[in-house]
């Protein structure tokens, strides 16, 4: 224990951490893969981090423990793992530690506490707000930019087909399921076989027309060219570049001509230059990360103009995250009458009502202009 402490002494050192007050001072952890200090480190704390994140959203009035325990406790889940494809093959990148968890996404522990992670990630974006809202006001978000970018080309009256890569436990597919009303076909995609069993039983708890598919982003063996839309929510941050390239080119083929693609993710900007975020609380983010130094020397937009994508633009989504759009080559499609337009509002604020959800408790980032 007294080698580690050293470890970690000698390593906030030699960045500078010692020399400077914790607050929002810059890091220089910019490599493309951590030092062998840093392994070092990740591996005697990222318990210790991974800790410090529950205490954080328990302190916030999250009940980390009491959500845990919902669906552990229900054997359904489990049922519904049996039903998972068992050939599927994991690329070495996803089976090593990360989040905090030595076998990644790939245990029940990360599933089981999928939903308080999901409700503490945004827990300090807006002062003084409890975490239920800022999770609606994130994900609010999210659905109001795509709607913002897709309403320069056609209408999200025409978008028919949803993909939502990295569904995790389902919340975001969810989400997109509840903004996007004409939509018949929605379907959420993700590795973890155990987050799919907690997606799987969400969906029919709440008897949601949601498809979840265990594939592999980099290779989904989905229809080509079957998608109006498809999201990539929080994933690329996880994955090394040259997956990450191969994950945007199936997008592409996946989408129909004219689709969108929203990238949905960190903004390497603002969390590498520590802008935004304590040093410390980017240390303990670091440490359960083990691609993120590569990411902060990607360019998105680069790899989707390569990869084909057309009429690219990044906006911000809220103080940490950013999405990045592109459309896929082809014939757009034609704009709905405004009956169409009008019946898609008359839903929209019907399914709100049903669900109980006040428009006025969401709250948008002052809006920026999409940017090239």
């Amino acid at each position: 224990m007294l080698i580690v402490y050293i470890l970690f002494i000698y390593f906030f050192y030699v960045h500078g951490f010692l020399k400077q007050p914790f607050k929002n001072k810059p890091t220089f952890l910019y490599s493309n893969q951590p030092s062998t200090t840093w392994n070092t480190l990740s591996n005697n704390f990222k318990s210790l981090a991974r800790q410090w994140f529950i205490n954080r959203a328990e302190k916030k009035g999250i009940a980390w423990t009491n959500m845990t325990n919902f669906y552990k406790n229900e054997p359904k889940i489990k049922r519904l793992f049996d039903n998972m494809n068992s050939d599927i093959v994991y690329p070495d990148y996803y089976t090593q530690p990360f989040h905090g968890y030595d076998d990644g996404n790939l245990n029940w522990k990360a599933a089981y506490e999928g939903e308080a992670a999901t409700l503490s990630m945004a827990v300090n974006y807006w002062k003084d707000i409890d975490p239920v809202t800022t999770e609606k006001w994130l994900r609010h978000n999210i659905s109001s930019n795509i709607k913002n970018y897709i309403s320069h080309i056609s209408s999200p009256n025409t978008v028919n087909s949803i993909l939502d890569v990295g569904c995790s436990i389902g919340i975001s597919t969810e989400y997109l399921y509840k903004s996007f009303l004409n939509s018949k076909n929605i379907t959420g995609l993700d590795l973890s076989p155990y987050f799919l069993s907690v997606a799987k039983y969400r969906s029919e708890n709440l008897n949601l027309p949601i498809h979840y598919v265990h594939r592999n982003a980099e290779n989904t063996e989905l229809k080509k060219g079957s998608y109006d839309l498809i999201v990539c929510n929080f994933i690329l941050h996880e994955v090394p570049p040259d997956p990450s390239k191969k994950i945007l080119k199936e997008m592409y083929n996946l989408l129909a001509p004219g689709g969108i693609l929203a990238v949905v993710d960190l903004n390497p900007n603002r969390i590498q230059d520590n802008l935004i975020v304590s040093t410390f609380r980017k240390w303990a983010f670091e440490v359960t990360e083990p691609h993120i130094y590569e990411y902060y020397n990607s360019n998105m937009s680069e790899w989707m103009k390569n990869t084909g994508f057309k009429n690219i633009k990044t906006t911000n989504n809220d103080p940490i995250n950013c999405i990045w759009f592109g459309e896929k080559k082809g014939n757009l499609k034609k704009k709905p009458s405004m009956f169409d337009e009008f019946v898609e509002y008359k839903k929209y604020f019907q399914r709100l009502s049903d669900d109980e959800q006040d428009t006025n408790n969401y709250k948008k980032v002052p809006s920026l202009a999409l940017t090239g």
